[in-house]
């Protein structure tokens, strides 16, 4: 059963501890989360004094667990045992685990990690043993609402707010992936330096976005297979912008994408992709998926091919960066 992230930190505040956690979900980031938050609880109820250990069973032996687990700790009365790799155990180590859980240390409490786990994991006999033995909680995904006031106390915590706008447009790029959105605020942060909002421009700015809204014009263009209009923006986003290196990268990346997507078209569902190459939204997913569609994989090959040409010439100082340029627009407006 899902667990919103906000009702567990709610209950570790009731201080009703258990000997043994399996935290799982699939966001890696709201697993961790989780996990500092119930170390920090555990601290607070131990009042400094908890010894915290991390295993990971890909190295090391479920003998150690054990013995560290039933053990007791020289520099502290209570210990927080954090262990990795427990979904690759065998079914006669998930056995010892087993009978661990039947009586556990009371000064030990284990925190069993993993990510998001598909049908297969769930139905092999390490999961039974967890989901038996252990308090489960399989952390729901945060809903859009819920990203946005997670996103708000990140900035408040920092004496900043960020506008409405520019919520929308990170969760419109960056899904609700918490780890990439963190790392988007904290560069919008070190932009706006000594401001007090963060804004649309800024987080465009820093998103390798220009500040205007050139270069999604640029991409709607080439879509559209608009020539004089792709042509028209090459000079303003790549060679007279602001952020003409960034413009370039982005540019590239969104090829690389288109590419990736039309390599697998047909047989991988556009989400699942997308998580592959960087979009953790399902609909800009989905909207690439259709885009792909009016390109061939040879012309995508030749534009990457024609990119990194320009970047060669730029860096050279050529004075045909800029025809190159067009005459990728060209191919792939075609």
């Amino acid at each position: 059963m899902l667990i919103r992230y906000s009702d567990f930190e709610a209950g570790l505040k009731k201080r009703k501890f258990h000997a043994n956690y399996f935290l799982l979900g699939a966001d890696p980031f709201l697993v961790e989360l989780a996990k500092k938050a119930l170390a920090l609880a555990l601290e607070e109820a131990s009042q400094g004094e908890l010894l915290a250990v991390t295993l990971d069973l890909d190295d090391t032996p479920v003998d150690e667990f054990l013995n560290s687990a039933q053990g007791l700790s020289m520099f502290a009365p209570r210990q927080l045992l954090l262990v990795k790799g427990v979904m690759k155990l065998r079914e006669n180590q998930g056995r010892r685990l087993a009978q661990y859980f039947a009586d556990p240390n009371p000064r030990t409490v284990a925190v069993f990690l993993a990510g998001e786990l598909d049908k297969d994991q769930r139905k092999k006999k390490i999961f039974e043993i967890l989901s038996f033995g252990t308090q489960t909680v399989e952390l729901a995904p945060l809903e859009i609402r819920e990203v946005a006031d997670w996103l708000q106390r990140q900035a408040g915590a920092r004496g900043c707010s960020i506008e409405p706008d520019a919520l929308c447009f990170l969760v419109d790029l960056q899904g609700t992936d918490l780890g990439r959105l963190q790392q988007e605020v904290e560069k919008a942060l070190l932009y706006a330096g000594a401001e007090k909002q963060i804004t649309l421009s800024m987080v465009e700015a820093v998103s390798g976005f220009a500040a205007g809204h050139t270069l999604f014009e640029f991409i709607d263009a080439i879509i559209a297979r608009n020539k004089a209009k792709a042509l028209e923006l090459v000079e303003e986003i790549f060679f007279t912008g602001k952020e003409t290196g960034l413009a370039f990268w982005w540019f590239g990346q969104q090829l690389r994408q288109w590419l990736q997507f039309k390599e697998l078209a047909g047989k991988t569902p556009a989400a699942m992709i997308g998580k592959q190459v960087g979009i953790y939204n399902s609909s800009a997913a989905q909207r690439m998926q259709e885009q792909v569609k009016r390109f061939s994989q040879q012309s995508l090959f030749q534009a990457i091919e024609r990119l990194a040409s320009v970047d060669d010439k730029i860096k050279s100082t050529s004075v045909d960066s800029r025809f190159t340029m067009e005459l990728l627009v060209h191919e792939l407006t075609r």
